[in-house]
């Protein structure tokens, strides 16, 4: 779970040099709900959950047992970010 935190973080420690004088109550929401976007696409255009799970699954989701889940992540390879535009 902290490399799963730490992973999400690390986008805004990066981008911290630009802004290190700025208070985080000093963001606005609109910035900061970008900043969140910004680091949920990175970690889906990156990362793959991989796991196991003991039990069964109902069809909403509800688990009855023990899942083991692993967050994979791979910065190295450049990833294609691709957005559904509904109409």
């Amino acid at each position: 779970m902290k490399k799963l935190l730490i992973l999400l973080l690390l986008p805004l420690f990066i981008n911290a040099e630009d802004i290190q004088d700025q208070k985080i109550s000093d963001i606005s929401v609109e910035d900061l709900t970008n900043i969140v976007r910004m680091v949920v696409q990175e970690t889906l255009a990156y990362c793959m959950v991989t796991g196991e799970m003991q039990g069964r699954a109902r069809l909403n989701l509800d688990v009855e047992g023990e899942v083991i889940a692993r967050l994979e992540c791979d910065f190295q390879k450049p990833a294609v970010i691709e957005e559904t535009i509904e109409e």
